[in-house]
């Protein structure tokens, strides 16, 4: 790699602190605290336990990341707990498959830190998966039985897990390239997949939903009305920052609230189909994003692949931690 990553993950090895934004632009210190001293200095651990639930208050640009937690532990970057303390939103894959234990480890970051948990309640997956039964002749419901179906399981796991918020990702065609009975259709569909979701949302005080797709796509405006946050989907797929700049003109449609758009950029890894990402040339794109997203109209930067940050034999998670950084710095 490039020097300017190997000088970026020396930083981030020497960070010691992490900052909040007031209104986003006013640094305000929260310092590091290192494994262990829970245990050594118990006064400091608890006051940095404080600057960092007071920190999420403050109006910095919000973190989610994306987890892939398991149903066992199989080392320490299977637990919550090693995650960094300032991602604002931990991004589960499965909701369902939280144990007991991993509930516990959840349980005591979100009490300690003011960290929320997630997980995402995706549309396409869904309609996927009935396609492919339909392919094999093994579908018995019928398409909206099996949407509601699903779509619920996954909520009824989120649940379970006594998650905060759920992502609903929606991808669909333009309704104005739709034939009257194909948009009819569609408008159907959308509406029943979004009212699982916010009479999730409404059901118990503090829960709340984002989205994740193309906004200027969706038919009911409304619907992103009422999500915290409207994640681009295209961006996640974005060689450079100038195609974030182009995914938000072209998502700056009437009725959508531009003052929640997020951006997403991956970490070193590989993407669903096995190709390397992570990376812009001689930088990582995370980084790059951060930096972009600091002066950007944005409310939240999202990171993927948070798994494949962890092992690192002299600081865990490091590429996240400085991205993190590099949007939220440390007052000096």
């Amino acid at each position: 790699m490039k020097n300017k990553i190997y000088c970026g993950l020396a930083a981030a090895a020497a960070v010691i602190s992490m900052a909040s934004c007031s209104d986003w632009t006013d640094p305000e210190r929260v310092d590091v605290v290192y494994d262990g001293i829970a245990e050594t200095d118990a006064e400091a651990y608890a006051k940095y336990l404080q600057n960092l639930r007071d920190y999420r208050a403050n109006g910095h640009k919000k973190v989610y990341a994306w987890y892939e937690n398991k149903g066992s532990f199989t080392s320490q970057a299977d637990h919550v707990s090693a995650v960094p303390d300032s991602i604002d939103v931990l991004v589960l894959k499965d909701p369902t498959i939280v144990t007991g234990d991993a509930l516990y480890d959840m349980q005591q970051k979100r009490t300690q830190t003011g960290m929320q948990m997630a997980c995402t309640v995706d549309y396409n997956s869904i309609q996927s998966a009935f396609n492919a039964l339909v392919e094999t002749g093994t579908d018995a419901s019928g398409w909206s039985a099996y949407l509601k179906e699903q779509t619920e399981a996954i909520l009824s796991g989120a649940t379970a897990a006594e998650l905060d918020r759920v992502i609903a990702a929606y991808e669909t065609k333009d309704f104005s390239m739709m034939t009257s009975a194909e948009a009819a259709e569609a408008a159907a569909n959308e509406a029943a997949f979004f009212q699982s979701i916010m009479t999730w949302a409404a059901n118990v005080d503090g829960r709340a939903y984002d989205f994740m797709g193309t906004p200027a796509t969706v038919n009911d405006k409304t619907i992103l009305t009422g999500a915290g946050v409207i994640f681009l989907s295209e961006t996640a797929s974005a060689t450079s920052t100038a195609e974030y700049n182009l995914a938000i003109a072209r998502s700056s449609a009437t009725g959508v609230p531009t003052d929640r758009f997020a951006v997403v950029a991956p970490l070193p890894g590989t993407d669903a189909n096995g190709n390397a990402v992570g990376t812009w040339g001689s930088t990582y794109t995370s980084w790059d994003a951060a930096e972009w997203s600091r002066g950007a109209s944005v409310k939240a930067l999202g990171l993927t692949n948070l798994a494949n940050d962890y092992y690192n034999p002299t600081f865990i998670y490091p590429v996240s931690r400085e991205a993190i950084q590099i949007l939220n710095p440390a007052a000096k």
